[in-house]
């Protein structure tokens, strides 16, 4: 019976792991293709996905500063021509049902830096929504909201507040997110603070994988809007990023990269 038990157990643990291999296996597959494609064709890919469940966005509207104007296919992707001259670029997604959301991306020697964006549906008044996205490697990079006095949002910890005012949307363990926190109201009197920790990393101090991850923070909020995005610094050591705080209702930018965690100050 011991047997059949321990074999039992095995087959549960494949199928569990089945979906997140094929998950892992397609975004690899994507990344290879766009890859071959810029090579090939001098064709750029933008990728857009939900930040709630991950799902490519297909039917948006993305409009490219001096390139030109595009629409999302089924799989969330949009292909574009190579510009002649490397740098920074706007983009404007819009979507019905998604917030309208304005942002850069970087081309160098004709390559995208980054090329996957997570997109918030839309929020109701004074709920906000913070998203991670970013490369390959660290696979997991755990996201936390931490309300001093109140709640700890994260994988690690809780997933819902006991009030039910934050969640974990989604967790993400196998390298580029998104990973996803809403908060249903923020309390003016508050102070919170919003850190990303390399857990894959976590025992290296000196380590700067995090730093290097191309790791992008999208806040929403306010009236419907992309309030701020946050790149992670390069080159520093620390498998914590204290990303921003807020106090009283104000966002405080840190974007701080370091080996302590945040929360013993306010």
């Amino acid at each position: 019976m011991r047997f059949k038990s321990i074999s039992m157990a095995f087959v549960l643990m494949l199928m569990m792991a089945i979906p997140v291999n094929v998950s892992f296996a397609q975004v690899e597959s994507e990344r290879a293709d766009d890859v071959f494609r810029e090579l090939e064709s001098e064709q750029l890919t933008l990728r857009f996905f939900n930040a709630v469940n991950g799902e490519p966005i297909p039917d948006a509207k993305v409009e490219i500063e001096n390139v030109g104007e595009y629409q999302s296919d089924f799989e969330g992707k949009v292909l574009f021509p190579a510009p002649e001259e490397d740098g920074q670029y706007k983009v404007t997604f819009e979507k019905k049902g998604f917030i309208r959301s304005v942002f850069s991306i970087e081309i160098q020697v004709g390559s995208l830096i980054f090329n996957r964006f997570s997109i918030s549906p839309g929020l109701l008044p004074g709920a906000i929504r913070i998203v991670l996205d970013w490369s390959k490697e660290p696979r997991d990079l755990d996201a936390h909201l931490l309300k001093i006095g109140s709640f700890h949002i994260s994988y690690r910890n809780k997933k819902v507040s006991e009030d039910g005012v934050a969640r974990l949307d989604r967790d993400d363990t196998n390298g580029y997110g998104p990973e996803t926190i809403t908060a249903n109201r923020i309390d003016d009197n508050a102070v919170y603070h919003y850190y990303i920790h390399n857990y894959t990393d976590r025992k290296k101090s000196s380590d700067k994988n995090l730093s290097n991850s191309k790791a992008s923070v999208k806040f929403f909020g306010g009236s419907n809007e992309l309030l701020g995005v946050f790149q992670a610094p390069l080159n520093k050591e620390g498998t914590y990023w204290h990303v921003f705080s807020t106090i009283k209702g104000q966002i405080v930018p840190r974007n701080e990269i370091n080996n302590s965690r945040p929360g013993s100050f306010q």
